[in-house]
């Protein structure tokens, strides 16, 4: 027997793999990590040119930071309290600074370490929680791209926004234009134009910061690199990065797929889980098995997770997302195209009846009972893949061209 242990909650999970049972783990190559992440971000500060930064800080009135709180480890937290004291340090006095913390992926977990700002001095500083399907949050319609974003951003003289660069199940390997359409705008915008999601993300550059900072961490979360400058360049240069440092590549296609969203706060709602779903569904074979171990401590999701997994439940085949700015409407139609082409397992503490009844997926309270039903039907000939980090991480395989994830984004879309 081979003993394979997964992240499950805030603890962990064991299976048992029969010693006959071809089994691989799917784990990127060790990253080099920085030692000194103030140093870091500081240098990547330096790197827009002498003075480049102060100058932008010195004259404007009002400015505003958007950042991406998918990432609440400490590598992130202290680039966030970096940047935040180097405008501080060098804005002009009258200038005000606001904080636009957006945890449009994973909701409020760990929010309350961006909301205490320590070692920095908060005078005209204003941190707020941007709620996207809250009416009273103070929404202004940005004409060109038809989108409501939210009032501090959008009105603010110099725009800066701040994420970690990772690889997300729908929309791919994130940058600033996710952050400002799924964290800084309504859920109830029409966009003009926008058909698909890579249209929606080019309505996000009529509303590019001005500066844009990106980290890269590795799979363990130290950090590995921080980028900063102009948008598109920064993208460009994360995204490469990220990808070679969280993307694992493996020979064959596997008959049965394990993946563990990485533990709390991944996998502490059926939401969280799904938002897995497309980094790593190119390694399954038609009719395979996916069993996702996610404990959902927390039960489903958001109140809007809920409402639109109850639409599902009724339309089913016929189920299309409402809108494609509607986070919680794409992560529900991405699970029903995946559970076309596979049989989908799930671990989990969710009543087992429930999860049949919502999703139709086969339900298990222990990984063993689920991997034994998974080789009933493929047999003592199959092959196991475990994937310990599934949010976190994209697998492909070897000699296959990426497979990107705007691919994905459009298949997503499809009913």
């Amino acid at each position: 027997m081979v003993e394979i242990w997964l992240k499950y909650g805030k603890t962990e999970i064991f299976v048992d793999v029969p010693s006959e049972i071809q089994c691989v783990v799917a784990e990127p190559s060790r990253s080099v990590e920085v030692n000194n992440v103030e140093a870091e971000a500081e240098s990547a500060i330096e790197s827009l040119g002498h003075g480049e930064f102060e100058r932008l800080i010195r004259p404007p009135k009002k400015i505003s930071l958007l950042v991406d709180t998918q990432l609440p480890t400490e590598s992130f937290l202290r680039v966030y309290r970096k940047v935040i004291d180097f405008i501080v340090q060098h804005k002009s006095d009258g200038a005000s600074l606001h904080v636009l913390l957006s945890p449009w992926r994973y909701g409020k977990v760990g929010i309350e370490n961006f909301t205490n700002i320590e070692g920095v001095d908060v005078t005209n500083i204003n941190v707020a929680i941007v709620d996207r399907y809250s009416e009273s949050s103070g929404w202004v319609l940005e004409d060109v791209s038809g989108l409501q974003v939210h009032r501090d951003y959008l009105n603010s003289d110099l725009k800066i926004v701040l994420l970690p660069t990772e690889h997300h199940g729908t929309y791919g390997l994130l940058d600033y234009r996710h952050t400002i359409i799924m964290g800084a705008t309504h859920t109830k915008s029409r966009p003009k134009r926008a058909k698909s999601i890579e249209s929606l993300w080019e309505l996000a550059n009529n509303l590019k910061p001005s500066i844009a900072l990106q980290t890269v961490h590795s799979d363990k979360k130290g950090l590995v690199k921080v980028f900063a400058g102009q948008p598109e360049s920064v993208a460009a240069s994360a995204s490469n990065l990220a990808h070679n440092v969280l993307t694992v590549r493996l020979k064959d296609k596997t008959d049965i797929l394990i993946v563990s969203p990485g533990g709390t706060p991944y996998d502490s709602t059926l939401m969280n889980t799904l938002q897995t779903l497309g980094n790593f569904e190119h390694i399954i074979k038609n009719d395979g098995v996916l069993i996702l171990v996610s404990e959902c401590t927390n039960g489903l999701g958001s109140p809007e997770f809920v409402t639109e997994l109850s639409r599902y439940v009724l339309e089913k085949d016929d189920y299309r997302p409402s809108s494609i700015i509607h986070h919680e409407a794409v992560l529900i139609n991405k699970f029903k195209l995946l559970y076309r082409k596979y049989k989908i397992v799930l671990v989990s503490t969710l009543p087992k009846t429930y999860v049949e009844r919502l999703l139709g997926a086969k339900a298990f309270d222990t990984l063993s009972d689920a991997l034994s039903y998974a080789l009933r039907i493929k047999g003592k000939e199959c092959n196991v893949t475990f994937v310990p980090d599934g949010s976190r991480i994209s697998v492909s395989l070897e000699g296959e061209r990426d497979k990107g994830q705007n691919e994905n984004s459009n298949n997503s879309q499809k009913g």
